[in-house]
């Protein structure tokens, strides 16, 4: 935890569209990601769901699909991705969908109706990505069994949008705060600092 908590904390906000972004070396790999931090990301991850329900992975796969792929490879699961291009593939399906910092379309591979699923997320802001991700996901016949991430941007309530808009609760290891120019871990596994 050390690890993920150094990466997070005091770390520099950048104003992009009228939000705070944490510069942070999980998810911008800056000045690097190192094998600690990883490992001790993918291990707090683990603890918070219960991989025995699930065959599949899903991630998106902007800063956080490397996080879902390394969750997949250690525990031996399949895993699928929501991308936001589209490669032309006959049934492919997507979604219009709002960000924090951008808009678009995502669409989904690799899942099929039927599947139980594990949804891996880098960070909830607005919550516009995993609402999406929800979105499609259901479109599809796809069974979410639990939605996971990283980090919850507490200063935008992105966590309890999700909730409210599909029903879904989302757990995440770190509570940020994002003001004052610097992010401030507030919250560990739920628990105040």
């Amino acid at each position: 935890m050390k690890e993920l908590i150094k990466a997070f904390h005091n770390q520099p906000l950048r104003r992009i569209n009228g939000r705070e972004y944490i510069l942070n070396p999980l998810l911008d790999h800056y000045p690097e990601t190192s094998y600690a931090l990883m490992e001790d990301t993918i291990l707090e991850l683990s603890r918070i769901t219960d991989l025995s329900k699930i065959d599949k992975i899903v991630g998106e796969e902007d800063r956080g699909g490397y996080i879902a792929a390394l969750m997949a490879f250690r525990h031996k699961k399949s895993l699928a991705m929501v991308k936001w291009n589209p490669c032309g593939l006959d049934g492919h399906i997507g979604v219009d969908f709002r960000n924090a910092y951008t808009s678009g379309k995502m669409y989904l591979n690799g899942a099929k109706k039927g599947d139980k699923v594990l949804i891996v997320e880098d960070l909830i802001d607005s919550g516009g990505t995993i609402i999406a991700m929800i979105s499609l996901l259901k479109y599809a016949g796809v069974e979410i069994c639990d939605i996971i991430t990283v980090v919850d941007k507490v200063d935008y309530g992105g966590r309890e949008r999700i909730l409210k808009e599909t029903g879904f609760s989302v757990k995440n290891i770190l509570g940020v705060a994002c003001r004052g120019g610097r992010s401030k871990v507030i919250s560990v596994l739920g628990i105040g600092t």
